[in-house]
């Protein structure tokens, strides 16, 4: 089972241009980001879609609508597609936080130390196994006939790192960056029960 998993990074907020810690805060796109966002539609074009899901939240959905417009019951709205829950830190920037030893813990060792009244790491990566998972059911249900299925996936950039470091051997979180608005293609194949992926 073969599967092309294209991952588009939500536009360019104004707490993105801030440099805030921006995760379920649910604000929208900047009016320039539909300037940005013309080349990705532009590479969107031509394709048709197996499946495409998007987070629930409003720049992504803003996004989604600039880039690949499509009736709403054609769409996942998937809240398991959310950036992670920075709890207090929320709006917050390195400036802001750089002298909380918590907060320096966080950045040196993020799975063991969890952001006051947010998400944990653990939580975070589980909700995104979770959805890999569902992806094997939904591509079982297609046609067969087709083996190279493409889904498109709108969302954030921890979530597009996330799904990157899970498929691609020895691939680490920090090892690359997404910029908003920015395309990232993963091929993945289900090898012995988990998806294993490359950069396309």
């Amino acid at each position: 089972m073969e599967l092309e998993l294209v991952c588009i990074r939500h536009g360019r907020t104004q707490w993105n241009r801030d440099k805030r810690y921006l995760g379920h805060t649910d604000i929208g796109i900047l009016e320039e980001s539909q300037l940005e966002l013309l080349s990705v539609k532009e590479a969107l074009k031509e394709r048709v879609f197996q499946k495409v899901f998007c987070s629930d939240l409003k720049r992504c959905r803003e996004t989604l609508d600039l880039i690949y417009p499509t009736s709403a019951d054609q769409v996942a709205f998937d809240k398991r597609l959310r950036e992670m829950d920075f709890g207090d830190w929320e709006g917050q920037t390195y400036d802001q936080l750089k002298h909380s030893d918590m907060y320096r813990e966080w950045l040196d060792n993020p799975q063991t130390v969890t952001p006051p009244g947010g998400e944990s790491w653990g939580c975070f990566q589980q909700r995104l196994v979770d959805f890999m998972d569902s992806l094997v059911c939904i591509m079982k249900e297609e046609d067969n006939d087709n083996p190279m299925r493409s889904i498109l996936l709108v969302t954030h950039g921890g979530v597009i790192r996330q799904l990157a470091t899970m498929t691609i051997p020895d691939l680490m979180f920090w090892d690359f960056t997404v910029d908003p608005g920015s395309l990232l293609s993963l091929k993945l194949t289900m090898y012995e029960g988990q998806w294993v992926g490359r950069l396309k």
